[in-house]
C-alpha cells in the first residue's frame, strides 16, 4: 500500500466506524452520568472562568477527580440538565481519534519488531480498524461517563506512539532529539492519561511491557543504544512502573484480613473471580455477538475458593499458560508470534488496577479498552503476509480480514441501534440479564414511568422472589404501589428489614433511599411511623459509620422531626449531622435554610455560629480540598453566608416588630397574640 492508499484506508475505517455509530446518538443518559455531570449545573450556568474552575475541580470519580475528562465536558453543555445527543457524538469522535492514534502506535511497533514499512502500515490499519469497529466498545462508547476510560487511553496512546517515535530518533543518532520526544511522550502522556482516569497511570508499566516484547525483545538496548538510555529507561519507565506496583501492593493487606468494604465479596474473592471475568473478556472481545451484556453484571457469581466454582482453578492456571506463552514467544523469529507475547503482556498489564484486588464492582466492559488494544495486531499480521499472489491478485487472507471487518462493523451498528432506542435497550438487558436485580429494576422503572404498574409489579414480584432482600428492589416496587399499583404483602417491613445490611455506601443505593424516604410522607400504602422505622433501621447499618451515609441519615432524621413540629429535636440531629468529618460546605447553609423556612430563623442562626464553615480548615491537597480552596478564594460559599445572615436577621426583627405592635395592641383591649416569637 502507498502512502496515499493508506490515508485514504484510514480514512473509510474512520468513516465507516462513524456510521456503525450514527444510530446509537438518540439514547439517553445512563445512571453515573447524572451523578457526574449534574456538577455542571452546580453553580448555575458555567459562564464565568472561575466557574470552569470550580467544575475542573469538583470530580469525586476517582482519587484525581479526574479534570482533563471533565473539560471535555464543557465541550458539550454548561448546564445541568443538557441533552444526551452532543455528548456521545464527541465519545464517537474521540473513539475514531483513538482508532487513528492507534494505528500510528502499531504501525510503529511493526517497524520496531523489523516488519517491513509497508506491510507494518498495513497490518496496523488492520489491527486498529478492527479494534476500531469492535462491537464491544458499544457500551464503551455511548455510555457518555466512559468518556473518562477512553481520555485516558487517548493519552496512553498518544504517549506510547511518541516514546516510539523519539527511541527511533535515538536509534538513528539524534540523541537530544530522541530523548526530549521519549521524555515528553511519557511525562506528559502519562500526567494527561491519570487526569482522565487513574488507569492511565499504567503508561511507563505498558512501555515497560512493550520493552520487553518488542523493541529490546533481544536485550540488546546496552549494545545498541548505550549505557545512557538503560539509566534513562530506569528513570523514565521502570521507577515510575515500581512505583504504580507498590502502591497496588498498599493494598494487598486488605486480601489477608478478608473486609468486605462495602461490597458482597472481600477483597480475595473479588482476586479469584477477576479471573474468571477476564476470560469473559477475552471473549467477548474476540467473538463479538449483537448483543451487548450491557452495564448490569450484578449477578455475576463470585468465587468463594479456587474450587468453588472450579472453572476458577482453570481460569487462573489457563492465565499463567498465557503468561508463559508470552515469555517464550517474545524472541520468536515469527513477527506475528512475536506480537501476541506482546499483546498478551499489553492485555493483562492493563488490567492491573481494575482486575486484581482493590474493591470495585467485578466486571465491567470499559475496562478491556485500553488494554485490548493490540488484541488484533498479531493476527493482522499474519494475515496481511503475503497478501497478494505473483500475479498481484489478493489472496483469501486478506478477503478474510475485509470480511471481519465488515462482521464488526455490522455487529457495531446493530448494537448502536439498540443504544439508541432506551425503552429497547432496558428490554434486552433484562431478557439477557434475568438474575440480575438492577437489570429488572431498570425495566421496571420505564414500565412505570409509562403507566403500566401491572406489568412493573409483575417483573418485580418475580425478582423480589429471587432477591427478597434487596433493597433498591424493594424500594422500586414501593414506588409502584404509591403510583397506584398492587401493594406487596409485607413489603413496608421487608424495606425496613433490608435496610439494616444493604449496601447504603454505594451511591446508587444511598440515592434511591433517599427518594424513598422523601416520598413516604405521601405514600399511605407504607403505613404511619414508616418513615421512622426505616431511618432507625438505616442507622443500625454497617454501612451508617461512612461519614456520607451517617450524615445523610442524620439529617434524613432531622427533617423528619422539622415535619412533625419538633424543631429542638431536628436542630440537635443536625448539629450532629454538621459535626461528622468531611462535611462538604454547602451543607451548613443549607441545613439553616431548611429551619428557616418553617419560620425557625433564630435556630437556623445558632446553627450557622455553631458549626464552622469548613472553609475555615481545610486540610490536604487533595482535588477535593483544592476545590474547597477555590470555591474560598472565590467566596462563593461566603457570599451565600452572608446573605443567608442577613436574611435571618431581617426576619428576626420583622418578627420582633410585629410582636412589639400586637403587644402594645392588646393594652388597647386588642387581642394577644405571640407572633414574635422566633421559637
Amino acid at each position: 500500500m502507498s502512502r496515499t492508499r493508506r490515508a485514504f484506508a484510514l480514512v473509510a475505517l474512520l468513516a465507516l466506524a462513524f456510521l456503525a455509530y450514527w444510530p446509537g446518538r438518540h439514547g439517553a443518559f445512563l445512571f453515573d452520568d447524572y451523578s457526574n455531570l449534574a456538577t455542571l449545573g452546580a453553580y448555575g450556568p458555567i459562564d464565568r472562568w472561575w466557574k470552569v474552575v470550580a467544575f475542573l475541580t469538583s470530580g469525586f470519580a476517582g482519587p484525581t477527580g479526574r479534570p482533563v475528562a471533565l473539560a471535555t465536558f464543557l465541550l458539550d453543555a454548561r448546564n445541568w440538565p443538557a441533552a444526551p445527543e452532543a455528548f456521545k457524538l464527541t465519545n464517537v469522535a474521540l473513539h475514531l481519534i483513538n482508532g487513528a492514534l492507534l494505528a500510528g502506535l502499531l504501525a510503529a511497533l511493526g517497524r520496531a519488531l523489523g516488519v517491513e514499512r509497508a506491510r507494518a502500515s498495513a497490518a496496523a490499519l488492520l489491527a486498529a480498524g478492527l479494534w476500531l469497529l469492535d462491537p464491544f466498545w458499544v457500551s464503551t462508547t455511548l455510555y457518555v461517563v466512559q468518556r473518562m476510560a477512553m481520555l485516558a487511553a487517548t493519552f496512553v496512546f498518544a504517549g506510547l506512539w511518541g516514546y516510539a517515535h523519539g527511541r527511533a530518533l535515538l536509534q538513528r543518532g539524534r540523541r537530544r532529539a530522541g530523548y526530549l520526544w521519549m521524555s515528553a511522550a511519557l511525562g506528559l502522556g502519562t500526567v494527561l492519561a491519570t487526569l482522565s482516569k487513574e488507569n492511565g497511570a499504567l503508561l511507563p508499566l505498558l512501555a515497560w511491557v512493550l520493552e520487553a516484547t518488542v523493541f529490546d525483545r533481544q536485550r540488546d538496548a546496552r549494545a545498541k543504544l548505550g549505557a545512557g538510555f538503560v539509566r534513562w529507561r530506569r528513570v523514565f519507565i521502570v521507577l515510575p512502573a515500581l512505583m504504580l506496583l507498590a502502591y497496588l501492593l498498599s493494598y494487598f493487606p486488605a486480601v489477608l484480613r478478608g473486609q468486605a468494604q462495602g461490597r458482597d465479596f472481600t477483597p480475595g474473592q473479588r482476586l479469584l473471580t477477576e479471573g474468571r471475568v477476564l476470560w469473559i473478556y477475552l471473549r467477548d472481545v474476540w467473538l463479538p455477538r449483537s448483543h451487548d451484556g450491557g452495564l448490569f453484571h450484578d449477578a455475576f457469581v463470585v468465587s468463594h475458593g479456587l474450587l468453588s466454582p472450579a472453572s476458577t482453578l482453570f481460569a487462573w492456571l489457563g492465565i499463567v499458560l498465557l503468561l508463559a506463552w508470552a515469555a517464550g514467544a517474545r524472541r520468536a523469529r515469527s513477527d506475528s508470534i512475536a506480537a501476541t507475547a506482546a499483546a498478551i503482556g499489553f492485555f493483562f498489564a492493563g488490567h492491573l488496577i481494575e482486575s486484581t484486588w482493590l474493591q470495585l464492582e467485578l466486571v465491567f466492559e470499559h475496562r478491556s479498552y485500553l488494554p485490548a488494544a493490540l488484541m488484533f495486531w498479531p493476527l493482522a499480521l499474519r494475515l496481511l503476509r503475503g497478501a497478494r499472489d505473483s500475479a498481484g491478485r489478493l489472496r483469501w487472507p486478506s478477503w478474510l480480514a475485509l470480511a471481519l471487518l465488515a462482521v464488526f462493523a455490522a455487529q457495531t451498528a446493530r448494537r448502536a441501534e439498540v443504544w439508541g432506542e432506551p425503552f429497547q435497550q432496558a428490554l434486552q438487558w433484562a431478557r439477557e440479564h434475568p438474575d440480575s436485580p438492577r437489570a429488572q429494576f431498570y425495566l421496571a422503572e420505564f414500565w412505570s414511568r409509562t403507566g403500566n404498574q401491572a406489568e412493573a409489579a409483575r417483573l418485580l414480584d418475580s425478582a423480589l422472589r429471587e432477591h427478597p432482600r434487596d433493597l433498591v428492589l424493594l424500594i422500586s416496587r414501593a414506588d409502584v404501589a404509591c403510583s397506584g399499583g398492587s401493594t406487596l404483602p409485607g413489603l413496608p417491613t421487608s424495606i425496613v428489614r433490608a435496610a439494616a445490611d444493604a449496601p447504603l455506601g454505594i451511591p446508587v443505593v444511598l440515592y434511591q433511599f433517599d427518594l424513598l424516604v422523601d416520598a413516604a410522607a405521601q405514600c399511605p400504602e407504607l403505613g404511619t411511623g414508616f418513615e421512622a422505622r426505616l431511618l432507625d433501621a438505616a442507622l443500625r447499618n454497617p454501612a451508617a459509620a461512612e461519614p456520607a451515609v451517617h450524615r445523610d441519615l442524620l439529617h434524613r432524621e432531622a427533617l423528619l422531626a422539622l415535619r412533625s413540629g419538633n424543631a429542638a429535636k431536628a436542630y440537635a440531629l443536625d448539629l450532629r449531622a454538621l459535626r461528622v468529618p468531611q462535611l462538604p460546605p454547602g451543607a451548613r447553609l443549607r441545613f439553616a435554610a431548611e429551619l428557616a423556612s418553617t419560620g425557625h430563623w433564630r435556630m437556623a442562626l445558632r446553627l450557622l455560629d455553631e458549626v464552622p464553615s469548613p472553609l475555615d480548615a481545610i486540610h490536604g491537597w487533595s482535588m477535593a480540598a483544592l476545590h474547597q480552596r477555590w470555591l474560598r478564594h472565590v467566596g462563593f460559599y461566603q457570599q451565600s453566608e452572608r446573605h443567608l445572615r442577613a436574611v435571618l436577621r431581617r426576619e428576626i426583627l420583622a418578627a420582633a416588630q410585629s410582636g412589639a405592635e400586637m403587644t402594645t395592641g392588646s393594652e388597647h383591649g386588642t387581642t394577644h397574640v405571640a407572633a414574635g416569637s422566633a421559637r
